[in-house]
């Protein structure tokens, strides 16, 4: 039940993340993007293979989001470390797959943050 349950707040949560997109600007949405592919990626690497599988999904998760977004090389490569680094720290702090999910998101927003900011 627990499970269902936070699959369905993650679907929902996603579905509104993504409409709220619709209004942002595209360096806004490559940031968005980049945020919730790491935490998607944070969380089921982190179930699949522990604290290695975090970061390796976090990083495929964020570099994948914001390439969808058209963003440059520069700005996929470091929101994809951001994420895996990120999502390694949560596991670590926070601990299980919300842990990866939560640093994979800062670390993969952050990281985009950085490269459209420059």
């Amino acid at each position: 039940m627990k499970k269902v349950l936070s699959l369905c707040l993650i679907t929902a949560l996603t579905g509104l993340m993504l409409a709220g997109c619709q209004d942002m600007s595209p360096s806004n949405q490559r940031i968005g993007a980049a945020a919730l592919g790491g935490a998607i990626g944070g969380g089921a690497g982190n179930h699949v293979g522990g604290g290695l599988g975090a970061g390796v999904g976090a990083a495929a998760g964020a570099g994948i989001g914001s390439h969808t977004q058209n963003s440059n090389s520069k700005t996929t490569t470091s929101s994809a470390i951001g994420a895996g680094v990120g999502a390694v720290i949560g596991k670590a702090v926070l601990g299980g797959d919300a842990g990866a999910a939560i640093g994979g998101a800062i670390g993969g927003g952050a990281g985009a943050a950085i490269q459209e900011n420059k």
